[in-house]
């Protein structure tokens, strides 16, 4: 399995867990696959191209109907953790967290046909958002 942390993330985020993986997954950084400046669109075909998951901070975007779209139409899978303290956390809690979670991301994300959105709370909770009415 592949997954892409977007920009709401350290990039050292996505070297610690590529250097803590193992053989069932592995993690790139957005801004160094695709630049920067990419914009989501760009991002969401660079994940789909690369047959990956995108992880996020930006419970905003799954709110946007036009983000949403764009979501379902790459045909991508996301991970967006939803709590309201993960962002304003340290890098090093931030990098726990993700880490202590890291192996339920892998299987949902093996086991779950895309499109999909899995939020993430603080308290470690999985709940599909694209699924809500």
């Amino acid at each position: 399995m592949k997954f892409v942390l977007d920009a709401t993330f350290s990039p050292q985020l996505a070297t610690a867990l590529e250097a803590l993986s193992q053989d069932d997954a592995h993690f790139e950084y957005a801004p160094t696959l695709f630049g920067s400046a990419a914009s989501d669109e760009v991002i969401y075909q660079g994940v789909r191209d690369r047959d990956a998951c995108l992880i996020t901070l930006d419970i905003a975007m799954t709110r946007k109907p036009q983000q949403r779209a764009a979501m379902q139409e790459a045909g991508i899978g996301v991970f967006v953790f939803t709590g309201r303290t993960l962002a304003q956390r340290s890098f090093r809690e931030i990098a726990a967290a993700v880490l202590a979670i890291t192996d339920e991301i892998v299987a949902r994300a093996g086991s779950t046909r895309r499109p999909f959105v899995w939020g993430i709370s603080d308290r470690k909770k999985f709940e599909r958002l694209d699924e809500r009415t």
